[in-house]
């Protein structure tokens, strides 16, 4: 059960990550973890009670929060790879636009793309071949890891 104290401490946490996103869209994952960090030290919070704080301040100020992006990166990858999981080059460009997006802006266009890669090697997912004449996987071996 949670005391007043308790409550109060969770209450500031809340409004220090809305100060912290004021104006902003996009919470890098460093700065999430600094956050959770002041919440247990500082507040006197559990892990969770910090990051339900933090998400349902990140939801108030509709930030979004690098973590579940990629997780929604990763989905959208999936859905948009064929039934052998290669993605192709236009599906990887949309899914590169719907991260920058997401992220507001906040993310360049080159930052989106080795984030997509990096999530799908992790998924397991390959790059379609493309190209008119020769198909190859240059388009993908060229975005920097």
């Amino acid at each position: 059960m949670m005391t007043t104290s308790d409550v109060a401490a969770r209450g500031r946490f809340g409004e220090l990550v809305k100060l912290h996103a004021h104006g902003r869209r996009y919470l890098a994952r460093d700065e999430e973890r600094r956050l959770l960090e002041d919440g247990v030290t500082r507040y006197n919070l559990t892990l969770d009670e910090a990051r339900s704080a933090l998400r349902s301040a990140a939801a108030e100020e509709h930030l979004v929060l690098e973590g579940e992006l990629d997780v929604a990166g990763e989905q959208l990858l999936r859905t948009l790879a064929d039934p052998r999981g290669r993605v192709s080059r236009n599906d990887f460009r949309k899914a590169a636009a719907f991260y920058r997006a997401r992220a507001g802006h906040a993310v360049t266009e080159l930052e989106s793309q080795r984030r997509l890669k990096r999530i799908m090697e992790e998924a397991d997912l390959k790059p379609a071949r493309s190209g008119r004449i020769i198909r190859t996987r240059r388009w993908y071996r060229q975005i920097p890891s």
